[in-house]
């Protein structure tokens, strides 16, 4: 599953959003409340569903038909930190989840980009074997090299600019990126749960 790390200056404000849950008897909107649960201890589990439509035609006749459909969109928070992992779905559905829980949660939140330091903390926790890694140098010219050591992992680190970092971890794939995503290999909830956790913190441990 792959998720779009986010940044909220008051994590704590988000427990309103259990009040919001979808009410049945009304007309719902466009956005709402499917989910909401503490998974862990200050761990929260929330999943909402956006309602859209396909829209099917023809160039002469223009639109003929409208499909509706229902986009669940999975994301975690931790009251332990300022971190909000969004599951990465269109970059609109993305855009209008972040507008939404602002609004009704008071808070505000902002994509966070990963930065070398980021990284390395993450590789440090996980113990990882780094499958793939990709970085740039300082006239941004690409490098990619597979299966390196932590020596060499030290060294890109402290000498150029990682775009991506993809590490085997209990014979699954994790994948880090600078702009912020974060791609975790496997749909297991305990999986999900485990890695997704340890990966922010270790980032919030840099900071």
């Amino acid at each position: 599953m792959n998720f779009t790390l986010y940044e909220i200056d008051k994590p704590k404000r988000l427990k309103k959003l259990a009040g919001n849950k979808v009410n049945f008897f009304k007309k719902p909107g466009d956005i709402e409340l499917y989910h909401f649960n503490e998974i862990e201890t200050d761990m929260f589990h929330i999943v909402y569903h956006i309602k859209d439509e396909y829209q099917v035609g023809t160039k002469r006749a223009g639109n003929q038909m409208r499909l509706p459909f229902t986009q669940f969109v999975n994301c975690f928070f931790f009251l332990e930190n300022n971190y909000f992992l969004l599951e990465e779905v269109l970059e609109e559905y993305q855009q209008d989840v972040v507008k939404h829980i602002q609004r009704k949660a008071g808070v505000s939140i902002k994509r966070k980009k990963l930065e070398n330091k980021h990284f390395l903390q993450v590789y440090s926790a996980l113990s990882g074997f780094i499958k793939k890694v990709e970085y740039q140098d300082k006239d941004e010219e690409d490098y990619y090299l597979d299966s390196i050591n932590k020596e060499k992992f030290e060294d890109i680190v402290e000498n150029f600019i990682l775009d991506r970092l993809t590490m085997s971890v209990e014979d699954e794939f994790v994948s880090m990126y600078k702009k912020g995503k974060i791609s975790v290999d496997n749909s297991n909830e305990n999986y999900l749960i485990k890695f997704t956790r340890n990966i922010v913190y270790a980032i919030d441990n840099c900071n």
